[in-house]
């Protein structure tokens, strides 16, 4: 049962009992915030993920033997596709998970990470907005900022996403990452990790999107310069972001 086509047809024949022991064990071993998240909201988000796999793993039985990828590769192909479908729901935020890999790709050279630690967090940013894959894309489209209500949903994507990934094997040492990279480094506004109790990872990522989403247009405000961008982070280094990695946006291009 190991070859694709065999794999296929088990995921194929098997995916609502799949989709079901997965809900199961994220309801199970999750973390306590899990428990806020409806049923509905997992079902689409695991399942969407099930279908996204299963079409990768169709398409990979159709290349030459030799450019067939192994089971990781496989799925980071699936996860850059679903990425950018759902960025790709809005106009304001296509493409932005792209920009947010590269930029944690420099800052995290630039940091003196290893190569190994730069592909982990390389694959972190790809999914760290997977859990996105159920959120209403006409919050991007709103004429006006979020209201706090309505942020605190939009950031529950943070949990989804590190769910979705725990019962992935070579995917869950990146679970705290995905999980926590909204988390200010002042720790204002949530009882979790603060400072560098924070993963570095998500630290990263949470500067990288957040320098990101300022360059892009909003439906309630137009796109903000580098320099623009910049001045804001330097505004919130020592609150929101890591003060030690401010300076490594400023390398950015």
């Amino acid at each position: 049962m190991n070859s694709a086509p065999n794999l296929i047809r088990l995921l194929e024949d098997n995916s609502l009992s799949i989709l079901s022991e997965a809900m199961a064990d994220v309801r199970s071993h999750g973390a306590a915030s899990i428990a806020q998240v409806p049923d509905s909201d997992l079902e689409v988000a695991l399942y969407t993920v099930l279908l996204k796999i299963t079409d990768t793993l169709r398409e990979s039985t159709q290349m030459p033997i030799e450019a067939k990828a192994d089971t990781r590769t496989i799925f980071v192909r699936a996860v850059r596709d679903m990425m950018d479908y759902i960025d790709g729901q809005s106009a304001y935020t296509a493409g932005h998970t792209r920009s947010v890999v590269r930029h944690v790709v420099q800052m995290a050279s630039r940091a003196g990470l290893d190569d190994a630690e730069i592909d982990d967090l390389e694959m972190a940013a790809w999914v760290h907005n997977i859990g996105t894959i159920n959120q209403n894309p006409k919050l991007a489209a709103l004429p006006r900022s979020l209201t706090e209500s309505e942020i605190k949903h939009a950031r529950n994507h943070t949990v989804v996403g590190a769910e979705m990934l725990r019962p992935i094997e070579f995917m869950a040492h990146l679970v705290p990452i995905v999980r926590y990279h909204h988390n200010r480094f002042d720790g204002q506004g949530t009882a979790n990790f603060k400072g560098e109790e924070i993963p570095l990872g998500a630290r990263l990522i949470n500067l990288a999107d957040a320098y990101q989403a300022m360059l892009e247009p909003r439906a309630y405000r137009p796109a903000l310069t580098r320099a623009q961008a910049l001045l804001e982070i330097d505004k919130a280094s020592g609150s929101q972001f890591d003060p030690n990695l401010v300076p490594l946006a400023h390398e950015l291009n």
